[in-house]
């Protein structure tokens, strides 16, 4: 399972939030305080090895940055595969289409 993860939608993204996934805004502490999905945490795909402690290997993990041409999730999901993490999802659409769906955003800072 080395390297795998999957690329899901909104839809799928609601499903593991539902079974206790964790979701994870991959973009700078910036553009995260601004908006994100509502109770996303906020690790910037550059500290993911670092802050691999904090991220639970026992639950769905879901990463996602800004859009579909937003390559932060990508990176991020590819690092915590390569990390050993085996339950790792790509939201390809992100922010855009969690918004484009109408479902639900906060802001903090």
């Amino acid at each position: 399972m080395k390297g795998k993860f999957e690329e899901i939608d909104h839809r799928r993204v609601l499903e593991l939030l539902k079974q206790g996934g964790l979701i994870i805004d991959v973009r700078e502490q910036k553009s995260y305080a601004k908006e994100h999905i509502k109770g996303a945490i906020n690790i910037p795909a550059s500290e993911i090895d670092k802050k691999i402690s904090e991220i639970p290997a026992d639950k769905p993990v879901i990463v996602y940055c800004s859009s579909y041409s937003c390559t932060a999730s990508l990176t991020a999901a590819k690092k915590l595969s390569e990390l050993g993490r085996t339950n790792v999802y790509r939201f390809v659409g992100g922010l855009l289409e969690w918004k484009t769906a109408g479902l639900p955003t906060e802001s903090s800072g």
